[in-house]
């Protein structure tokens, strides 16, 4: 049911726009049907996945949320008390997890928070806003999310996810860099690699709900929210993401 003219038509189509692609592959009903790379890249690339690993980190705090480890409505303030300001402003204490999984935990910008004190740089940014009214896109924040995961279980968000989605879909290998510190934390919100097959692994069991090969790995109920809009994004922060009025869910690319 896979018209191979279409993706002839498409890959021109590709080349004439001039779109530099490293590689392409098309997966139905479970099969792949069309994959290819261009050199220099291949199969075995383990290629940067930029703000894709986001949606790898909001999946490991669903695992964490089944798991029992943490739940949605947790503030960030409780789990970083130490990093706080003397005085913290109600629109940081009241913060929550869910906040940040929606990118609208308060700030007016992203902090870019890359330093050796990097989550303190984080928490003293000014939270300007009442969490979850206001969307600002925010890869720092996304990293807080990854803190949070080492938090609390002791691993960074690929160690937690080896034997929990990585080993079931046959992910043999996934790189991230760290943030500096004397713990390093993973960079949650874009520090990834991944070959494109794994990708697909990943985007496939995405698209039937946490399920791999008729075992349900992550519950449904998380999907329900991860892939629906939780808050308006259309004409955010200086109108970023304008298109993407539909919402951002849970961060799921």
């Amino acid at each position: 049911g896979l018209r191979s003219g279409m993706v002839l038509k498409f890959l021109e189509e590709v080349e004439k726009e001039q779109i530099e692609l490293h590689s392409l592959m098309i997966v139905r009903n479970g099969k792949c049907y069309v994959s290819g790379w261009w050199a220099p890249y291949g199969p075995e690339d383990l290629h940067p996945l930029c703000s894709f690993s986001k949606s790898l980190t909001s999946i490991a705090v669903g695992f964490a949320e089944q798991e029992g480890l943490l739940t949605l409505d947790e503030k960030i303030a409780d789990i970083f008390p130490e990093y706080l300001p003397e005085h913290p402003g109600q629109n940081l204490r009241n913060a929550t997890l869910h906040h940040f999984l929606t990118m609208s935990c308060g700030h007016d910008t992203d902090p870019e928070a890359m330093g050796e004190d990097w989550i303190k740089e984080f928490l003293f940014h000014p939270f300007l806003h009442e969490p979850g009214t206001f969307y600002r896109y925010n890869t720092s924040g996304t990293n807080m999310l990854a803190a949070v995961i080492k938090r609390k279980t002791g691993q960074n968000v690929t160690e937690y996810l080896r034997p929990r989605l990585l080993d079931p879909l046959g992910i043999r290998e996934i790189y991230c860099e760290c943030l500096p510190g004397t713990d390093p934390v993973e960079i949650g919100g874009g520090g990834m690699k991944l070959r494109t097959e794994d990708m697909a692994k990943f985007s496939w069991f995405l698209l039937k709900k946490g399920k791999w090969e008729g075992k349900q790995l992550l519950r449904e109920s998380w999907f329900a929210r991860a892939c629906s809009k939780q808050i308006e994004t259309e004409g955010g922060a200086d109108g970023f993401m304008k298109e993407w009025g539909c919402g951002y869910g849970y961060q799921i690319w």
